[in-house]
């Protein structure tokens, strides 16, 4: 475990956000305390300020990210029109089941209002508008005041204090968090930040979730500070209806040990106008064997998003969500190490 890069990972996060999302050691849990999850890779974390990413380390293996692209655009509201900020595209498939919302809450000086959402068992999307009023400019949780004013998509040499003061307004630092309950099953958080303007920001937040329960009531906290580090929150309660999953598979690996360090159980395929949910249990054997995976690759799938490990009653799990392609009666994962050689392949035939 890298100590620097934990301290790092930590810095400058609000304690009361790091012990909500505390969770107690589980044993036999497959830990990734120095890797960031990207398209079904592990990868050793970097961290660049220009990309504005922050990355939260949570206990037990269960890691919170958030990151921010920020520029200027015009009617940026909507789950598909945040993806294209990213230059990802979402299926059409899923149109009729985006949700439209106008759940608000408000402050005496800021407001925020849920705009859509989507989900199903392994992924929540949700937008989010935060105004500020004639009070604050609307910037990304993990800005810094001395930041360019770039970061927000104004040109110009000042910093984000020095703008603020220059229009007579303060600075409010805002995020948005699904709060935790069972049924929503939410073990991950990516956030991207698009400004309208100085001081209206849209927030996707996109929620890695391992849920068999119908998510049901929901409450997104939007957690803002202002110049003097006091904490703004306001909650805004919604309701999800997940898409229909139009197919289920299960699977049993032909030999659950193929792989050093890891020993695999059943896996599930579920198919969803979102697209594949794949996911299998798995048991560290040999934590320094396990710590030379570096990625799965399941043949004639493709991935629109990572994965990761979870926790999900007392078992761990690795999933995918959100992939593009088709499973037949034998599912093949390829498994490769840092060096990108082959390991080996977990071979699942459907039960």
């Amino acid at each position: 475990m890298n100590r620097k890069l934990i301290s790092k990972a930590f810095n400058d996060i609000d304690e009361a956000f790091i012990v909500e999302t505390m969770n107690s050691p589980v044993k036999h849990a497959r830990p990734s305390p120095e890797r960031t999850v990207n398209m079904g890779k592990f990868e050793k974390p970097t961290y660049h300020t220009h990309s504005r990413r922050l990355i939260s380390l949570i206990l037990a293996a269960c890691l919170v990210f958030t990151l921010a692209i920020t520029a200027y655009a015009v009617n940026a509201f909507g789950i598909r029109e945040m993806f294209r900020t990213q230059t990802r595209e979402l299926p059409e498939a899923v149109d009729p089941y985006i949700q439209q919302h106008t759940e608000t809450a408000a402050a005496e000086d800021w407001s925020a209002r849920i705009r859509e959402s989507l989900c199903d068992s392994g992924k929540i999307l949700t937008t989010v508008t935060v105004t500020g009023g004639d009070k604050y400019i609307i910037v990304p949780t993990d800005a810094m005041p001395d930041d360019s004013v770039g970061i927000i998509g104004i040109k110009g040499d000042l910093t984000l204090s020095d703008y603020a003061a220059e229009q007579g307004k303060e600075l409010l630092f805002v995020g948005a968090s699904l709060m935790r309950n069972e049924n929503l099953g939410v073990f991950t958080e990516t956030q991207t930040f698009v400004n309208i303007s100085d001081t209206e920001m849209n927030i996707l937040l996109e929620s890695g979730r391992s849920g068999e329960e119908e998510p049901g009531d929901a409450i997104c906290l939007i957690y803002a500070r202002d110049k003097d580090q006091n904490r703004l929150d306001l909650e805004v309660p919604f309701t999800l209806e997940p898409v229909p999953v139009e197919g289920e598979r299960v699977y049993v690996p032909v030999d659950p040990n193929t792989i050093p360090g890891i020993s695999v159980g059943e896996a599930t395929v579920k198919e969803t106008p979102m697209g594949l949910n794949i996911r299998w249990m798995e048991t560290v054997t040999d934590l320094e064997a396990a710590y030379d995976i570096m990625k799965y690759d399941i043949e004639g799938v493709t991935y629109r998003e990572g994965g990761g490990v979870q926790e999900d009653d007392g078992n761990w799990y690795y999933q995918f969500s959100m992939a593009e392609g088709s499973v037949g009666d034998t599912m093949i994962v390829h498994v490769y190490d840092w060096d990108k050689e082959p390991i080996g392949d977990i071979i699942f035939q459907e039960k």
